[in-house]
């Protein structure tokens, strides 16, 4: 049997830094999102200038607690923290073309 093992392989990054920049893309197709999706797009537009531009910070706040995170400035009602939103979301939005990693 052949070995099917890579023993050159490396894991893909997963986890985005504070100071990751994203950018909204579009909202076509946002109405279909759950609604803490829908927030986090409502971010992007309410808060990202004219370019729609966020950083992770901005969006999931300076702590671990969300301190002044913008998902609570537009009405972030759960349980879960801010971070704990993005995280689940970020990969629905970049797959679902709403949002894009800029730096």
């Amino acid at each position: 049997m052949a070995n099917k093992i890579d023993s050159n392989f490396k894991a893909a990054a997963g986890r985005t830094s504070s100071g990751t920049i994203f950018k909204l893309i579009t909202t076509d197709g946002a109405v279909d999102l759950p609604p803490q999706a829908q927030l986090v797009i409502e971010c992007f537009i309410r808060f990202g200038g004219d370019d729609f531009v966020l950083s992770v910070e901005d969006l999931v706040g300076k702590d671990s607690a969300g301190l002044e995170s913008k998902l609570d400035e537009v009405g972030l009602e759960t349980v879960q923290t801010p971070a704990r939103i993005w995280s689940f979301y970020r990969s629905r939005l970049i797959k679902g073309g709403f949002i894009e990693k800029v730096s």
